[in-house]
């Protein structure tokens, strides 16, 4: 299960590196150092690396769930964009948390064997 969670984060780096040089022609350092990290945890398994990026998986996903609600309690009226908003920045959300939770439980268990 744990290699399913570090697929999901590697894909998505990879589309949100891929997505700012195409799109916008911009080079993203970030989305690149999130990528190579990702990328060297699949290949070394390192437990204490896939712990903490459990952990900050989860703490951003958290953060990014908050400002989904708080863009969605700025709309006055309930509309399609409100509604749009609500559930595919909860299904991302929420499923980033879920598999920061994979991953943090799966990578804690092995680090105290």
């Amino acid at each position: 299960m744990d290699s399913i969670a570090i697929y999901l984060f590697r894909c998505l780096s990879a589309f949100w590196f891929l997505s700012e040089i195409f799109t916008k022609q911009d080079f993203s350092y970030v989305a690149l150092g999130i990528t190579i990290i990702l990328v060297t945890q699949a290949i070394i398994q390192n437990k204490t690396i896939g712990v903490s990026l459990g952990i900050f998986a989860v703490v951003v996903n958290t953060i990014f769930f908050l400002a989904v609600l708080s863009e969605f309690s700025e709309f006055e009226v309930i509309s399609g964009s409100a509604m749009q908003l609500i559930t595919v920045g909860s299904i991302l959300s929420l499923s980033g948390f879920a598999m920061g939770i994979i991953m943090t439980t799966t990578n804690g268990k092995k680090l105290t064997m």
